[in-house]
């Protein structure tokens, strides 16, 4: 299916349209700053956005559920419900992956809006109409298969040149054997043609294929391969997850729209490295996990919220060895709120179904449109003297 999956984005409406110019001028704005920035400014607004990643990493932490826990962190992680079968679905098509995620979000709202319900002292009524979680996180291998994202070993591993690569350590080749590797893997391997991607993209495709995979015929002496232009195919999930939440219960489940995020398990330097992100001072890498892709506007929801919820939905997932053991399989993860005014102030529940920008997650762009307003927080900020300080609480 590849490309002709999201091919409705070609058709670009007029909100669309205003946040791709929104994005281009607040990425243009951070830009500018970086660079008339001198070195020291660049590295305190840095300092000030790792202090961000190391809180957003210890609400991952207290926010994965605790057993049979139904609320146990704040605000966007108050509610983590893994969907949990005791067998792996065998994918056909992305279809079926949409019709599995849509039937597991009404049961899951189902059987826990009483308890919902219960624990407020406020009216849920339009927050259960809307639907109890704001978004899903999906684990790159659900996509991979969900696309038939696989390749034989042998198909993969070859010499090139009196050179055996092996992909997962493409970057230990020169130029010169990967660019003739990428050349002779275009031809073989089918499953990702559709997608026409580039050599880049095919490396961090290779980066994050999976040698761990459910325990199904198909798959046996087998890659999966990392999924690509993850970002249209969370927004495309959204749409049409979203529509058939709506078909099936007749709007009684009627949401405004639904994040859709995806991550993979791998730590993220060899895939930041190909793309040219690894050790940028513009890029930072956010460690333990590699952000894909994500459906909603950057405004609709932070780069920094996915990545706690990516690593609270993996700290539920596990492994696939895991989950075999323990008959337990988790593919994806429901995320909901504590309180309604959470969703309201932190989330924009109205875009968070459209697209983010074409591709994968791109730090790059990311950290550029967040820099303007970490300046403006320094800025904003007091500055104090010690003295005065220690003179004013003194008796």
């Amino acid at each position: 299916m590849g490309l002709g999956y999201f091919s409705w984005l070609e058709d670009a409406s007029a909100r669309e349209t205003a946040w791709s110019s929104r994005l281009r001028k607040q990425v243009k704005r951070g830009q500018a700053l970086f660079e008339k920035l001198d070195v020291v400014r660049q590295k305190k607004l840095r300092e000030l956005f790792d202090e961000k990643v190391r809180t957003e990493e210890i609400k991952a932490w207290y926010g994965a559920p605790d057993g049979d826990t139904l609320f146990q962190g704040t605000s966007i992680t108050s509610l983590s419900v893994p969907h949990v079968v005791d067998e792996p679905i065998p994918l056909q098509n992305i279809a079926h992956l949409e019709e599995c995620i849509a039937d597991a979000y009404i049961e899951s709202h189902d059987s826990r809006e009483a308890a919902v319900r219960t624990a407020n002292i406020e009216n849920v009524d339009r927050w259960m109409s809307e639907g109890l979680y704001f978004g899903i996180g999906i684990a790159s291998k659900i996509v991979s298969q969900a696309f038939g994202l696989v390749a034989p070993v042998k198909d993969l591993v070859f010499a090139v040149d009196g050179v055996t690569v092996d992909p997962h350590e493409i970057m230990n080749y020169s130029p010169e054997i990967r660019k003739k590797y990428f050349e002779v893997c275009r031809e073989r391997v089918q499953c990702i043609s559709d997608f026409s991607p580039n050599q880049i993209e095919f490396e961090q495709s290779l980066a994050i294929a999976d040698i761990s995979k459910p325990k199904i015929g198909i798959y046996s002496e087998n890659l999966l391969l990392g999924p690509i232009s993850c970002n249209e195919i969370a927004a495309t999930l959204s749409k049409n997850v979203t529509v058939l939440i709506r078909e099936k219960t007749n709007k009684r489940i009627n949401p405004r729209s639904i994040l859709i995020f995806i991550y993979d398990t791998d730590t993220p330097f060899t895939y930041h490295q190909l793309a040219g992100y690894y050790g940028h001072s513009q890029c930072p890498v956010l460690p333990g996990i590699t952000l894909l892709g994500s459906s909603g506007t950057i405004d609709a929801f932070r780069w920094l919220y996915i990545y706690r919820c990516s690593l609270v939905a993996q700290k539920i997932m596990k492994s696939s060895l895991y989950s075999e053991v323990h008959r337990a399989f988790m593919p994806f993860v429901f995320f909901g709120v504590l309180v309604e005014r959470d969703a309201e102030i932190l989330i924009d529940l109205n875009c968070l179904g459209q697209l983010r920008y074409r591709g994968n997650l791109s730090p790059y762009i990311e950290y550029s449109y967040l820099l303007p307003g970490l300046e403006d927080q320094w800025q904003n900020t007091p500055r104090l003297c010690v003295e005065k300080e220690l003179e004013s609480r003194l008796p």
